[in-house]
């Protein structure tokens, strides 16, 4: 009896025990996430709440995870609602995310923090990842080009690696740069945006108007770009790669004479002048105004087109691996980039690697470290080099080619004219641009108090360029004289550290405080070594050996240092999310004015009024965001060249008797009151919202 009992006791247990296994094993979960069309959603993510363990949706929407019955999956996505959904029984969850229609809460990166959309007092336009993906461009300020409002995007060229210029409302200065500031995780940067890879970028805010680029003092006169780039999310570490092949074409040509065409006006020219008779000519009339080689290609029919000669089809490629992830503690991602662009004309390409790391650290709950790191090599071929103007200008009733295939270096017997194709022979002309940079900032967060934290960033920016050119005997610049080459070595350091305090309150629940204090310090140093030379010995040695040449024809050297001490101090205030104020003053003290006027004084002032939160409005159903905006404040330039307050020499040549000697003159008249270049900016503004979202956006009225 006891062996029954006891055998019975066993099975039961058995079967409890396995049930609770059961019970406590992982259960898959699939499904589709769509938007409120139906249409699905990519790049959703969906995590496993409380854990780490997570995943994306793919291109068609559809994910996968597993995870216990009492479980809760959270799905995110950018501008849509979270949705959060418990597992239990399931094994198929599928989810319709639907916008978030007010979108007041968005946060916009602002100068040196954030802010709600809803409480921005100043004029802000923001380019998001999703438009800087739509189009394979080179350089990120190519993303702002018609979907920024007031910012105009022009390309110099079709050269690859030429930058374009970007102006943000119009122009601002007529001696001085008109360039607007970028600022790249935090840091301004002075090296430009060619080695910034654009498929990095989260988000890109133009900040306009006075009330919003006053924070930048002496560098926000012509608008500022900040540039925020992609980092880790809590959850299962994601592997994307992203790639693209295309072809470039030539958009268009100038039309020009073809052999017969310009035989006729060459004919017709003469007649004018009453050198050939009028009507049809016969051929001792030819031999009178064309060479022979002109006679036997209108004999022959041969025309030679030099442009299309010296044109292909170009392509641009980039191929780009990224990995992202992370714990509840520390965040990464990493992306290594390769891009190569080929232009439509021989000799002319650019080509780029990039290596970026964005690391967050929680050290506590008090203290947060992290990095953004970037690593660049770029080579550019043809910076300096189009040969299509001279093949536009040329005779196409030359011969380019003799009968074995070889270039004819004169065409005709005009001297002036050198054949456009021994201008892309291999090795005839080489100018080639190779840089390297490492651009990096650190930050590390404390947080004081409630509401109270400090925060500290340095970023050093360190760019290294050379430039080297050949030009070989065989080419239009030289016609048969000696080959040239130069080099131009440059080396720049630059370096920001900035302390910033700042210090949130809510009183009362309907008085929102936010101030801000900064003290930034900036350093600039630039080297720059040139060399050119006469005469290389061997072609072969291109600008690698030109110590071998016969003459040196210049050397110079250079050096070059700014610095810029800031202090700046800002206050936001919102009275029941209704009445907005933002008050900003910065003093920024430059090294390159004069003693008397080093330090420039930038303050701005704004006020909104979010007309959506009166009760005539609150409870509409089709006005979701109806906000009002004035601003009016100062801002500076200093994009000026250093050294232009002080009192500087020149080299000049004396006649000592019968003797030349050299020796030094005054060049340029110190001015120690040279001032900073100030302009003042009154902005009014509209944000609007209707239809929960489906018609949105801004009306500027703006006086500088």
């Amino acid at each position: 009896m006891r062996t029954k009992f006891y055998t019975y006791l066993s099975v039961v247990l058995m079967l409890w025990l396995g049930t609770g296994m059961v019970q406590a094993q992982d259960v898959q979960v699939t499904g589709t996430v769509n938007d409120e069309t139906g249409a699905p959603l990519p790049g959703v993510s969906i995590l496993l709440k409380g854990t780490t363990r997570g995943t994306t949706s793919d291109l068609d929407g559809k994910y996968s995870i597993s995870g216990p019955s009492s479980g809760v999956l959270v799905f995110s996505f950018i501008g849509y609602n979270t949705i959060e959904e418990t597992i239990g029984n399931r094994s198929q969850i599928n989810i319709n995310l639907t916008p978030d229609v007010s979108n007041l809460e968005e946060v916009v990166v602002v100068g040196y923090g954030t802010q709600k959309k809803s409480q921005l007092t100043g004029a802000i336009s923001s380019v998001g990842n999703k438009e800087i993906q739509e189009l394979p461009i080179t350089d990120a300020r190519q993303a702002l080009q018609g979907r920024a409002a007031g910012v105009d995007v022009t390309q110099a060229g079709s050269k690859p690696g030429s930058a374009p210029q970007v102006r943000i409302r119009g122009r601002r200065s007529f001696n001085a740069s008109n360039e607007p500031l970028y600022v790249v995780d935090g840091i301004p940067t002075v090296g430009g945006l060619d080695d910034i890879n654009p498929q990095d970028i989260t988000s890109m805010e133009v900040l306009k108007d006075a009330s919003a680029t006053a924070i930048y003092g002496s560098r926000g006169s012509n608008g500022v770009v900040l540039i925020t780039t992609k980092r880790g999310n809590v959850g299962k570490t994601v592997v994307s790669v992203d790639s693209y092949y295309g072809l470039n074409k030539e958009l268009g040509r100038i039309e020009v004479f073809d052999g017969p065409a310009f035989a006729e006006y060459k004919r017709e020219s003469r007649r004018a002048t009453g050198r050939y008779p009028e009507g049809p000519g016969s051929l001792a009339d030819d031999e009178r105004i064309f060479e022979p080689i002109e006679l036997e290609s209108i004999a022959l029919g041969r025309s030679t087109d030099y442009v299309d000669g010296l044109l292909r089809d170009g392509n641009i490629q980039s191929h780009q691996v990224g990995v992202s992830g992370g714990s509840e503690k520390t965040t990464f991602f990493v992306s290594a980039n390769y891009f190569k662009d080929v232009g439509i004309i021989y000799n002319q390409d650019f080509t780029r690697y990039t290596f970026r790391i964005n690391l967050d650290h929680q050290i506590t709950n008090k203290i947060k470290i992290g990095t953004s790191t970037l690593f660049t090599r770029s080579d550019r071929n043809g910076e300096n080099f189009n040969p299509i103007g001279g093949a536009l200008a040329e005779n196409p009733l030359g011969k380019p080619f003799d009968e074995d295939g070889n270039i004819i270096f004169l065409p005709t017997t005009d001297g002036l004219r050198t054949n456009p194709f021994a201008e892309i022979v291999p090795g005839a002309q080489v100018d080639e641009t190779r840089r390297y940079r490492a651009f990096t900032s650190f930050y590390g967060s404390w947080d004081i108090a409630k509401g109270l934290n400090y925060r500290v960033v340095f970023g050093p920016d360190l760019n290294v360029r050379r430039s080297g050119r050949f030009t070989g005997s065989q080419t239009n610049a030289r016609r048969g004289g000696p080959p040239t080459g130069s080099v131009d070595d440059r080396f720049q350091f630059n370096y920001t550290l900035e302390n910033i305090l700042t210090y949130t309150k809510t009183f009362n629940s309907i008085h929102n405080l936010n101030l801000t204090a900064l003290q930034s310090f900036q350093q600039d140093r630039f080297e720059q070594t040139t060399i050119s030379v006469l005469d290389i010995p061997a072609p072969s040695q291109l600008y690698h050996r030109l110590g071998d040449a016969a003459q040196i024809t210049g050397a110079n050297t250079n050096l070059v240092e700014w610095a810029l001490l800031s202090y700046m101090a800002r206050v936001n205030y919102t009275y029941k999310d209704k009445f907005l104020l933002t008050g900003t003053i910065r003093a920024d003290g430059s090294s390159r004015f004069g003693e008397n006027n080093r330090f420039g004084y930038f303050p701005s002032v704004a006020l909104g009024w979010n007309m959506h939160q009166e009760n005539f409005l609150k409870n509409s159903n089709k006005i979701d965001l109806m906000k009002l905006r004035v601003s009016y404040g100062s801002i500076g330039n200093q994009a000026i060249n250093p050294y232009q307050t002080q009192a500087l020499l020149g080299r000049t040549s004396y006649a000592w008797d019968n003797t030349a000697a050299f020796g030094y003159r005054p060049n340029t008249i110190g001015n120690p009151d040279l001032r900073w270049e100030t302009s003042t900016t009154f902005n009014t503004g509209v944000d609007f919202s209707f239809f929960k979202g489906r018609v949105l956006g801004s009306l500027e009225y703006y006086v500088t």
